[in-house]
C-alpha cells in the first residue's frame, strides 16, 4: 500500500511538471516580440499633400442672432375693438401711415358730451364775466366760473384727442416685422399692433467669453469683423457682410463669465434679417504667403506626421501650437515643402514604412481584376 501510494506521488509529480513546462512555453509564445512585418501588403496606407502657400487669419468665432437696432413695438393708446387693419408684415410704411383703426363710436360718444358741457361752462363764464365786470358779482365766483369752465375745455381737448388715437399710425418710417392683430380683435396697450424696425440699421449682439477682454478693449481699433449667414448647402451662397463694433460693455457677467460685444452690420442688403442666425469672426492676426495644410492632418494632442519619399516611412512632428483657423494651420517653416499624412495618421508610429493610398488603391483594384 506505500508502494502503490508512492507510485501514484510520484506519477502526480510528473504530470505536473509536464503541465507547468507547457504553459511557460506557452507564455514564451505568446510574449515574446514579433518582427514587424513590412511586406507591402501589411502596410498601413495614407492619404499625403504637400502644404499650399496662402494666407491665413487668426480669429475668435462666435455665433448670434441678427437684431434691429430699433425695433418700435406700436401700441394704441386707447382700447377698443379693432375696425380697421390694412398693416402686413413685410411692408414698408411711411410715418403717420395707419396701421390699425379702433372703433370711435364709443369715443366720439364722449368727446360730444365733453363738447356739451364744455360749451355750458364756457358760457356760464361769459355770463359770470360781464357780471363781474360790472361790478354785480364777487371774485369768488368770477374764479369759480373761470375754473369749471377751465375744466371743461382741457375735457374736451382730451375727449377730441381719444378720437384721434384710435387711428393708430406708423410714429417713423420703417418695415413692419411683426403684424398679428386682425379686424374684430381688442387693441390696447398690452398689445402692440404692430412691430417696426430700420432694417438698414441692424446689429448682432455678442456673448463673448471673459477671456477675450482684453483683445476686444485693449485692440479694438486692430479687429476687423466678418459676419456670414450660413445658407443651403448646394442652393446658394453664404450671406456675408463687414462690421464695426459698436459697443463693449464695460463688464463682465459674473453668471455667464461673458460680456457683450455689440457690432454693427455695415451692409445688411436683403439677405440679413431680425432673429436670424450668425457667425461672427472677429480676426486679430493675418499671415501673409505661408504654408498651410488643412486641420485634418493633426492627431487631437495637435501633432501631425511627414512622410519621407526616399525611406517610405512616417516621421513624428510634436504639437508647436501653429498659428491655426477654421480650416489650416500653418506647417513650421522646415516642412514646408515636406509631404503631410492627411489621413491615416492615427493608425501609424513614427518610423514606420507605409504606402500612399492610391498605391495601395491600385494594388487592390489589380488584386480583384487577378481573382476574377
Amino acid at each position: 500500500m506505500n508502494s502503490s501510494f508512492f507510485k501514484n506521488k510520484f506519477f502526480r509529480y510528473i504530470l505536473f511538471s509536464l503541465m507547468a513546462l507547457i504553459f511557460v512555453f506557452l507564455i514564451i509564445l505568446v510574449t515574446r516580440k514579433k518582427p514587424v512585418s513590412e511586406k507591402e501588403e501589411n502596410l498601413p496606407s495614407v492619404v499625403i499633400q504637400k502644404p499650399s502657400t496662402g494666407k491665413l487669419v487668426e480669429a475668435v468665432t462666435i455665433s448670434g442672432y441678427v437684431e434691429a437696432k430699433d425695433m418700435i413695438p406700436v401700441v394704441p393708446f386707447v382700447s377698443g375693438t379693432i375696425t380697421e387693419y390694412p398693416a402686413r408684415a413685410g411692408d414698408f410704411v411711411t410715418k403717420d401711415t395707419l396701421l390699425a383703426k379702433i372703433d370711435d363710436a364709443p369715443f366720439r360718444q364722449q368727446m360730444l358730451q365733453a363738447e356739451a358741457a364744455y360749451f355750458a361752462a364756457k358760457s356760464t363764464f361769459d355770463r359770470v364775466s360781464n357780471l363781474y365786470k360790472s361790478g354785480a358779482t364777487t371774485q369768488q365766483n368770477f374764479d369759480s366760473a373761470k375754473a369749471q369752465a377751465d375744466a371743461s375745455k382741457a375735457q374736451y381737448d382730451l375727449a377730441k384727442l381719444q378720437v384721434d388715437y384710435t387711428e393708430v399710425k406708423a410714429p417713423v418710417d420703417g418695415t413692419i416685422l411683426i403684424a398679428d392683430q386682425a379686424v374684430g380683435g381688442i387693441g390696447n396697450q398690452s398689445q402692440p399692433v404692430a412691430v417696426l424696425a430700420d432694417l438698414s440699421n441692424q446689429v448682432v449682439r455678442l456673448k463673448v467669453p471673459e477671456k477675450y477682454f482684453d483683445l476686444f478693449n485693449l485692440d479694438r481699433e486692430k479687429l476687423q469683423v466678418k459676419v456670414t449667414r450660413p445658407a443651403e448647402k448646394n442652393m446658394y451662397e453664404d450671406a456675408v457682410t463687414s462690421a464695426t463694433i459698436e459697443n463693449i460693455a464695460p463688464y463682465v457677467s459674473p453668471e455667464s463669465k461673458n460680456f457683450v460685444v455689440v457690432c454693427h452690420l455695415d451692409e445688411p442688403g436683403d439677405r440679413f434679417r431680425p432673429g436670424m442666425f450668425v457667425k461672427v469672426q472677429v480676426a486679430y492676426k493675418s499671415y501673409e504667403n505661408v504654408p498651410l495644410i488643412s486641420l485634418k492632418a493633426r492627431k487631437m494632442d495637435g501633432s501631425f506626421y511627414i512622410y519621407d519619399q526616399n525611406s517610405g516611412r512616417v516621421k513624428y512632428v510634436e504639437n508647436t501650437n501653429p498659428p491655426i483657423d477654421e480650416e489650416n494651420f500653418i506647417v513650421p517653416q522646415e516642412y514646408a515643402d515636406s509631404y503631410i499624412v492627411l489621413d491615416g495618421q492615427n493608425f501609424v508610429f513614427d518610423g514606420q514604412k507605409v504606402r500612399i493610398f492610391e498605391e495601395a488603391l491600385d494594388q487592390a483594384n489589380s488584386q480583384v481584376g487577378k481573382e476574377k
